[in-house]
């Protein structure tokens, strides 16, 4: 009882600091022209201080190479979410700048905001390298797959809505960390102390900024009276919480996984929609 106990209290101070979002945005201090600023804070400069200060202070390379295999049956249960993803948009004729969108709730969960501390509030403390593992799976193929897509039926990369030229054909700056961090931890490098403390604050503010952010768009959409059911919200919660769980429980019988890496990855895989989403979207 306890433990589901502590996992609604994590949900429930999620589900506060968005509120706290729409409110001062219905308050007025925080307005529309502000929220491309919290969106580039947060995927330009604190989520890739977050995925350094996670790989490079929790993995060493041994570590790293004992869980190719539970890595690997995670992008593969994530790249086999994403195809009945595709034919379901495409079954429920969604409209085209919708299509990457509905992919990504579809097939990408919030593996670090809530799915760690209801995860740490399940399992303990042990957890932690487990659901570090889903998380890099999950945003390494969010950044290399998911983005293109939202990029692409979002107009961005026939020049509209996310900005064309030079600036948008750069890589995003959150897998090019994590493909440094990940190479960096291979050669076994230990960074400073005062390197890691830098990236440990600076991560630290994903969670508030974009639930923050998450907040103010529900109230703007409130106030625009665009918040309303759509077609395709059905289905991407049933691929949320029964299509990628699925997924996931056929790749771990299919790579071997067992025990308490196997139940924690798939809590992971059953989390709501990642919170970057919105965040991609707007910018």
């Amino acid at each position: 009882m306890s433990a589901m106990q502590n996992a609604f209290s994590a949900v429930a101070c999620i589900l506060l600091m968005a509120g706290v979002g729409a409110a001062i945005y219905a308050a007025g201090i925080l307005r529309d022209e502000h929220l491309p600023l919290l969106s580039t804070l947060v995927v330009r400069v604190a989520l890739p201080c977050m995925i350094a200060n996670n790989l490079l202070g929790q993995y060493t390379r041994e570590s790293l190479l004992e869980s190719a295999p539970a890595l690997a049956a995670a992008l593969l249960s994530i790249l086999l979410t994403m195809a009945p993803a595709l034919a379901l948009g495409r079954l429920l004729r969604l409209p085209g700048r919708r299509m990457g969108v509905f992919v990504v709730m579809f097939s990408f969960s919030n593996s670090v905001f809530i799915g760690v501390p209801v995860s740490k509030a399940l399992f303990g403390d042990d957890v932690l390298p487990y659901t570090l593992l889903y998380y890099i799976a999950n945003t390494s193929l969010f950044w290399g797959l998911g983005y293109p897509l939202m990029r692409r039926w979002g107009g961005a990369a026939n020049g509209g809505g996310g900005g064309g030229g030079a600036a948008a054909q750069k890589p995003p700056m959150p897998l090019v960390v994590f493909l440094i961090c990940a190479g960096l931890v291979l050669l076994r490098f230990s960074p400073p102390d005062f390197l890691m403390d830098a990236c440990g604050y600076l991560g630290n503010l994903v969670t508030p900024l974009s639930l923050l952010f998450t907040g103010a768009v529900m109230a703007r959409m409130v106030r625009m009276r665009t918040f309303r059911w759509e077609r395709g919200y059905l289905a991407a919660t049933i691929g949320r919480f029964v299509v990628c769980p699925g997924m996931w429980l056929l790749c771990a019988l299919l790579f071997g996984i067992e025990g308490l890496m196997r139940d924690a990855m798939l809590v992971q895989a059953g989390m709501p929609v990642m919170t970057q989403t919105a965040l991609v979207a707007a910018s």
